[in-house]
C-alpha cells in the first residue's frame, strides 16, 4: 500500500540532496549504455523533486 502526501517531506529532499553529488559523480564509472540511461534518468528525477520543493521559508527567531 502506498503512502501519499500533500507535499514532499524536507527530509527526503534534504535525503536525496545528500545523494545527488554521488549520482553526478557516477558519469566517471565505467557502465553498459542502459545502465548509464538509467542511471542518467535518475539523476534527472532526483534533480526534478529537489526543484520542485524548495525551502520552506523559516520564520525568524525573535
Amino acid at each position: 500500500m502506498s503512502v501519499l502526501a500533500q507535499t514532499t517531506e524536507r527530509k527526503a529532499v534534504t535525503t536525496l540532496k545528500k545523494v545527488l553529488p554521488i549520482f553526478e559523480r557516477l558519469d566517471h564509472v565505467a557502465m553498459s549504455a542502459a545502465d548509464a540511461f538509467d542511471t542518467a534518468t535518475a539523476l534527472n528525477l532526483i534533480r526534478r523533486v529537489i526543484e520542485s520543493n524548495p525551502e520552506p521559508q523559516r520564520k525568524p527567531k525573535k
